[in-house]
């Protein structure tokens, strides 16, 4: 099996330093490939170059935050011979969250794939774009607008972002009327604050909005979050964060799909792919079964 490594070179600068070593020291004799990208979409470029090579099986390190995931994701999915694995070394890595048991640090260390472990992923679809992680509509879209550009001036993880981009945010307007459909249940047209569509737990550096999503299960899990008031948006947000909103169902709906489509209208809306902004007009978001293959740390006590 052939190992690349492709690495974002604006993560973080001291993770990146110690991964190239600790690459040089597991490697030590094997022949790697290290791709480094040079912009956005680069990634996904380099991605979809290896899927395309379908000679040998191919195992993708992805060394980077969320965005670098989401690019490699997109270049490589439903290729039966990739296998991927997540060494987080950005300001974002909302994924890993969802393996409970393994930490950040269970990720970064190389000679936990040795033996690693085997697991089929589901992905999320939107209009033939793929999400990993999640994918959200409304309010949740100018909060990820605004983290993404806090980000780039304070490199900080956690909840920060998120937090800060919900607060400057709360000036424009808080959701919108749409009509859904989820498999064959129909919902009349209804105002939404916002609207997640999860294949992960977490997201917004640490946000639960499905606290009871499943990676493999071959279902997304649906955060409908009705019309709530500017107050209530500060409250409602220490809920989500430790997923306790879904216990109040005058404010929230919670479903499970595989198919969602969202009549906007015809007007174009903005949506949220895991941390990255796209505009759609009347989407279709579905679930791919285990469309791609990833190799996690075989964590030895």
């Amino acid at each position: 099996m052939k190992d690349v490594f492709i690495i974002n070179p604006k993560g973080q600068k001291k993770e990146q330093l110690e991964l190239i070593h600790q690459i040089q020291e597991v490697f030590q004799g094997r022949r790697i490939i290290i791709e480094k990208t040079n912009g956005p979409g680069h990634a996904r470029f380099i991605a979809q170059k290896y899927a395309l090579k379908t000679e040998e099986p191919v195992h993708l390190y992805v060394c980077g935050g969320d965005g670098t995931l989401h690019e490699v994701v997109n270049g490589m999915a439903q290729a039966p011979h990739i296998y991927l694995s997540i060494l987080p070394i950005g300001t974002g890595n909302d994924f890993i969250k969802s393996f409970e048991g393994l930490t950040k640090q269970d990720f970064l260390d190389l000679s936990a794939y040795q033996d690693a472990i085997e697991m089929d992923c589901d992905l999320l679809k939107v209009n033939g774009e793929y999400a990993l992680n999640s994918v959200s509509i409304g309010f949740d879209v100018h909060v990820a607008d605004a983290a993404n550009k806090t980000k780039k001036i304070i490199p900080k993880g956690g909840i920060f972002h998120y937090t800060l981009g919900m607060l400057t945010s709360l000036c424009k307007p808080l959701g919108e009327t749409y009509a859904l459909q989820i498999d064959q249940e129909h919902f009349e047209p209804e105002f939404y604050t916002f609207l997640v569509f999860a294949n992960g737990r977490f997201y917004g550096g640490g946000y639960q909005p499905c606290p009871a999503a499943l990676l493999n299960d071959g279902e997304m899990d649906i955060c409908l979050v009705k019309k709530v008031s500017r107050t209530q948006i500060v409250s409602l947000a220490k809920l989500y964060e430790k997923g306790e909103h879904i216990h109040y169902p005058d404010l929230v709906i919670s479903k499970k799909g595989k198919i969602v489509h969202v009549d906007t209208e015809n007007k174009e809306v903005k949506m949220n792919l895991d941390g990255e902004v796209r505009s759609f007009k009347n989407p279709t978001i579905e679930i791919e079964p285990h469309a791609i293959h990833l190799l996690l740390p075989n964590k030895k006590d």
